[in-house]
This record gives C-alpha cells, structure tokens and sequence, in this order.
C-alpha cells in the first residue's frame, strides 16, 4: 500500500508522522512524508520518501511565528485566535496555491494520513480515503470544551457548543479555498457543514498521546483511538561536553521550551536566568537564542540533546507544555514547570498541574524570573511532586504508541482500500 504522511509545522509536528510512517514502512508500506523542505533529511534518515509542500520554503512557519504582531499578541495572553488574528494572512491566491500544493503532494497514494492542518487537501481527492492525526483532543464532546473556547461550569451542552462553533469557524476558513481547488478538479462544492465533523467516526482520528494524561471520555465515537505516547529507541547524538556538565554535579534544571523559543525566547531566556540566579541551580538550556553565561552562574547551553538521557537527570524540566516535550518529561519521571505560550500548550499545563507532577503554570503573559523561581523551588522540594512522576512515567512506560496508531491504519485501511 502507497500511504502518504502530510503535515505542516514544527518539528513537533512532523516527528509523530516520522515516526508512524517508520512503523508502516517497517511493516512493507511504501510511504512518503510530504512537508517543507527543512525536514527531508528528517525523512529520509528515517527511510522514507520526501515530497515538498510546492513551492513553500523552508522556514514557513517560522515566519509566521516570529512577526512582531504574533509575539506582541502572545503576551497579552495564550489565546490561539487572537494570535491567529494577528498573524499574517496568506492572500486568497497563496491560501489556494497552499491547498493545491497539499493535494499534488499526495498523488499516487492509497491512504492519506494528515495533521490537523492539511486536512483540507484530502477534501480535493475524495476517491482516496484518508484519516488524520492530532496532538491534542479536537473531537467533540459534554466532557470539557473546545481548546481555545472559555472553561465555563455551564455543563455538556455548553461544552458541545463550543466545539460545534470552533469547528464551524475552522471550517469557515477553509471553505472558500477548498471549494476552488474542488471546482477546478470538476468537484461539486463542499456544504456548510465541517467535513471535519465526521473525523472519529466515519474515518480514525489517531490521538498521539497517553490516556494516563487524559483519558478519552465515554462519549467519544469508537474510531477515536487515544494510542499513548508516541516514541521510539532512537538515542540522539549529543556532545561530550553535554554528558560532562550533567554528570560533573547535582541533578541541573532543563530548560526547553522547543516551539516556543522563536516567538518568545528573549522573554523566556531572560526569565530563565534570572531564575537560575534566584535559587543557585545549575542549569541546561537546550536550543533558543545564544547569550553570554553570566559571571556565577554554572548554564551549559546545547542546541540538541538526547532527551531520553538527559531528562531523568534534570532536578526539574523547565518547558513550554508542547505535547512532544511533556511527553518527553513525563516519561522521565521528574517533575516539571511549564509555561505555557499558545496553542494547546495551556491545555497541558493545566494537565501536568492537575495531575500533580508540577506546580501550578506559570503562564508567559506576565513572566518574570520571580515567578518562575516560585514554580522552580516547589517543583525540586515537594516530594510529593517528585513521587507522583516517577508513578506517572511507570504508567506511560509500557505504551506503544506508534504500533498501535500503525495497527489503526492498517485496519482502517483494509476496511476502505480496494
């Protein structure tokens, strides 16, 4: 079977879909990552066909991310519309251009799997079935509300709502450009109604992380498939020097903040430091802008590392609540400190909080090194905290992740493939 992998994002966004399509290659599937250019070799380390995105460049988002307006919209708070708001928008012609270049990107394929922003592609090939992936819970339900809408005690028909009214302003979004696409494939139009509505129940949504962290709630649709965290064996080169600092002292605090460093990373490097000098704790900072050490301070930076060995050596991991990275934390079994920037970051902070693994967030609007201090000095002397992670990552530790969402495609895929 021909399976196509499309994305757009991050790295936190691709490496999932890497990592499945290993799983489905492995298994004698021909399989092709179709993104933007940085992320070839990602691919094809993995074994697995690139495609571009058409003419998208490289650094795509990272344009988007680091406009003055996007960063000016993140510290007034996490909300993902209003950053949205502020971000630049693509032209009726470039949003078309972007749609088109999704649906070439899958040509020749059996099976499209898709992130939550490349859905709208596989609604121009509607003889190729498809299902999608996504980091955080999209399908509605009476259990909580939609990410990004007001967490309001006014029950289940509230939070159904909700989710009815942000899939309709998704979908409202994207019509214009899908129908286009549509009409000159010779395709009838696309109604009102969210084609998307019908993920999790006409087609799988795979959920790439633990129900230990959030359990899909009873009235979910049964091709809701939580699978548990996505992860792999893969041991990441890192420097000498690196493995020396951790290992020459006490347990050093880990700074990563991943996707959140290029909109917010003067903030957050700042506020860093100035937390480190607060407490006296030696300290990693994985990635973000370069600085200077200053004098007294024992900060090793690195722009990678291995975190399946770095991070159950942290005294406490420092990070944004990227599903990727919490997922990373709470397999290390420490406990962590999370701020909280955009997106569905606020969603995992509260989480890790509620589930007792790291103090309350300590969101980005409004942060200072005093208030990340505060969060720094509960996360490595409450005990009970350090306690309850080690049993949360004894929970996550027997997931299969990727093997059971692979199971889920071929499955699927032998119900609809012909």
């Amino acid at each position: 079977m021909r399976i196509a992998l499309s994305t757009i994002g991050s790295r936190g966004d691709v490496q999932p879909l890497v990592l499945l399509g290993s799983a489905l290659r492995a298994r004698g599937h021909d399989v092709w990552l179709a993104t933007t250019p940085e992320f070839e070799d990602l691919a094809r380390s993995a074994g697995l066909e690139f495609r571009q995105l058409g003419n998208i460049g490289a650094g795509y988002v990272d344009e988007i991310m680091s406009h003055p307006k996007v960063q000016q919209a993140l510290r007034r708070g996490p909300s993902i519309y209003r950053m949205a708001m502020a971000a630049p928008r693509p032209s009726a012609a470039e949003q078309l251009a972007l749609t088109e270049a999704m649906v070439a990107s899958v040509e020749g394929a059996d099976l499209i799997i898709n992130s939550n922003l490349t859905r709208i592609g596989a609604l121009v090939r509607p003889g190729v079935p498809w299902c999608s992936i996504s980091a955080w819970p999209i399908t509605e339900t009476a259990a909580w509300p939609a990410l990004g809408a007001p967490d309001l005690p006014l029950g289940g028909a509230y939070n159904r709502f909700t989710h009815r009214a942000m899939g309709a302003l998704e979908w409202l979004v994207y019509r214009a450009s899908v129908n286009q696409a549509r009409r000159a494939a010779g395709l009838p139009r696309a109604g009102f109604r969210s084609p998307f509505r019908d993920d999790g129940r006409t087609r799988p949504i795979l959920y790439q992380f633990s129900p230990q962290v959030i359990a899909p709630p009873p009235d979910w649709p049964a091709q809701c498939h939580v699978t548990g965290y996505w992860s792999d064996d893969t041991h990441w080169e890192q420097s000498p020097e690196l493995t020396a600092f951790v290992e020459r002292g006490a347990p050093p605090l880990v700074a990563a903040y991943g996707s959140s460093w290029l909109p917010c990373g003067t903030d957050l490097l700042r506020a860093t430091l100035d937390a480190v000098a607060v407490t006296g704790h030696r300290m990693v900072i994985i990635g973000g802008p370069e600085f200077e050490i200053p004098d007294g301070m024992d900060v090793f930076r690195s722009e990678t590392a291995d975190f399946t060995w770095l991070l159950p050596r942290a005294a406490a991991v420092l990070h944004h609540g990227g599903q990727g990275t919490t997922a990373a934390a709470v397999g290390a079994g420490v406990p962590q400190v999370v701020v909280p920037c955009y997106a569905d970051q606020p969603l995992w902070a509260r989480r890790i909080h509620a589930l007792g693994v790291a103090p309350a967030p300590v969101p980005y609007a409004g942060l200072t090194g005093e208030r990340l201090a505060a969060g720094v000095r509960i996360a490595t002397t409450d005990t009970e905290i350090s306690a309850r992670a080690v049993k949360l990552a004894d929970a996550v530790r027997g997931e299969r992740g990727v093997e059971a969402a692979a199971d889920v495609v071929e499955a699927y895929a032998a119900s609809v493939c012909r």
